[in-house]
């Protein structure tokens, strides 16, 4: 389905765009001469020649291995599908599992790499004729909401009560977007499970590291629960520091997974799929997150009426028997999420109060980027010494940090996003001939960001850098498969065969 026939194309012809894409176009020559001219060189040194050597002798030796021939496609099933192929996309999912294990910083850095090797990479297919385009961006109006909340954010950056820890801050939020473009690129060119499936490993990894705690007996460092639980429960934190951390990978990762089980055929792909939300699932219960649970029964409902209205009696049925079988006191915690005799509850109300306070006198331009600006102006407002590092909600904070209009940015980059994929999921559902697996995918990444939005109301969700870096490269994966469908292409970073 073509974009001319889908949107409004007013902004072609206007004198912007012309410029916008002239100018993406002489960018995207300069690069693509830039990374020839480094593939040549890395090409003639000794140390890739060495490299190449090394690698195709034991290349040649595996090969003829039945041993390692008979094995290869089952050990590669961590980072693709059985049939699937390992391609320059797998590293960004690499990053992506990474998440679950290693501190923000590595994160940062790797992922700058990786963007180094896609930009590489695509330059040499477009200057041998086998890619169109550098840099696949997703729809034009999705470009412009995301440089709109950029704006915002570097002007809540200028603008800070602390100045320097906005700036660390600012340069986080780049790698978001970083990752948004990147997932954004490899999903147009229908790569998207290469991104995601190492993500599902690394958040299964951790789902059973969860299930190691539990049968070992493992202590966390502080309760986490209400004192009227303490004792009683113990959450699991999985590879996290802190078991909403945990919570909310699992509920990013449980959709797709669930997804890709219903769109897979190979059954050897199903069964790792089952292990993967086996463990996923797990450590879902096992954080003791009443937030991520509410947030992945959205997820869940979502991505049956967008994906196959079938999965609801199974999800109640399901839901019904593990309510059944659930022991008394994680029926007592998931019902204490609507009282407000919980402690954690009546905490968040008055950090709410608190938060609104600041708000209200600084609504226009917000206080600054980052938690630790909320954490500096935060104890003027405080109610009855409820100290907190944030505003305990994803939707008050952002508003808090940017301001009115960097919220309203960000919110409009987030609806039309939402628009669009929900309207090439349908579009795409109605048609007689349907790529499953890409509308299971579309459909999963939807289904993903609104059970974390849900979650998002009682809880900063972003508050991770790892969290928020998954969250926004699933965004990504959407936009992407949007774009492709609606002509997203047309925006891209073209480039001149060389």
């Amino acid at each position: 389905m073509m974009a001319d026939s889908v949107r409004p194309s007013g902004y072609r012809i206007s004198l912007a765009y012309a410029a916008a894409e002239g100018v993406g176009h002489r960018i995207s020559h300069l690069l693509v001469v830039f990374f020839a001219w480094v593939d040549r060189c890395l090409r003639a040194s000794l140390f890739v020649r060495a490299s190449s050597a090394i690698a195709g002798t034991w290349s040649r030796a595996a090969s003829g291995s039945v041993f390692v021939g008979a094995l290869w496609p089952f050990a590669k099933m961590a980072v693709v599908p059985y049939d699937g192929q390992v391609s320059v996309e797998t590293a960004l999912g690499l990053v992506l599992a990474l998440a679950c294990v290693a501190p923000t910083e590595i994160l940062i850095v790797a992922a700058s790499g990786v963007f180094l090797l896609f930009l590489w990479d695509r330059a040499r297919k477009v200057r041998d004729g086998r890619e169109h385009s550098l840099l696949a961006l997703p729809g034009f109006g999705t470009v412009l909401a995301a440089a709109s909340a950029l704006t915002f954010i570097v002007g809540a950056t200028v603008s800070s009560v602390d100045p320097s820890k906005s700036f660390f801050n600012m340069v986080i939020w780049f790698f978001y977007f970083l990752v948004f473009f990147m997932a954004a690129d490899a999903s147009f060119r229908g790569r998207a499970e290469n991104v995601i499936w190492p993500l599902l490993t690394g958040a299964a990894f951790s789902g059973l590291v969860s299930v190691y705690q539990k049968l070992t007996g493992w202590r966390p460092p502080k309760s986490w629960v209400d004192v009227a639980f303490e004792g009683d429960i113990v959450r699991m934190v999985g590879t996290f520091s802190n078991p909403t951390f945990f919570a909310e990978m699992m509920g990013l990762a449980l959709p797709l997974t669930i997804a890709l089980i219903l769109s897979k055929k190979d059954w050897r792909d199903r069964i790792v799929l089952l292990g993967f939300a086996a463990f996923q699932g797990i450590g879902l219960v096992l954080s003791s997150s009443r937030g991520a649970w509410l947030g992945f029964a959205v997820s869940f409902c979502v991505l049956a009426v967008l994906y196959d209205w079938r999965m609801l009696p199974l999800g109640l049925v399901a839901g019904g028997l593990g309510l059944a079988v659930a022991p008394p006191v994680l029926l007592r915690r998931l019902v204490s999420s609507f009282s407000l005799t919980d402690s954690s509850n009546a905490y968040r109300v008055f950090i709410w109060r608190g938060s609104l306070a600041m708000l209200k006198d600084n609504l226009l331009r917000g206080i600054g980027l980052g938690a630790e600006s909320f954490s500096k102006v935060y104890p003027e407002y405080m109610i009855i010494q409820t100290p907190a590092p944030h505003a305990h909600s994803t939707f008050l904070e952002f508003l808090i940090e940017v301001g009115l209009f960097g919220f309203l940015a960000m919110a409009c980059l987030l609806l039309v996003w939402a628009y669009d994929a929900l309207k090439v999921t349908f579009a795409e559902k109605s048609k007689g001939s349907v790529r499953w697996a890409e509308v299971a995918v579309l459909s999963a990444a939807i289904a993903a960001v609104g059970g974390h939005m849900l979650q998002g109301v009682i809880d900063y969700t972003w508050y991770s850098p790892k969290i928020t870096a998954v969250f926004w490269a699933i965004v990504g994966i959407g936009a992407g498969i949007t774009a492709s469908k609606l002509g997203g292409g047309k925006y891209s970073m073209g480039g001149d065969t060389l």
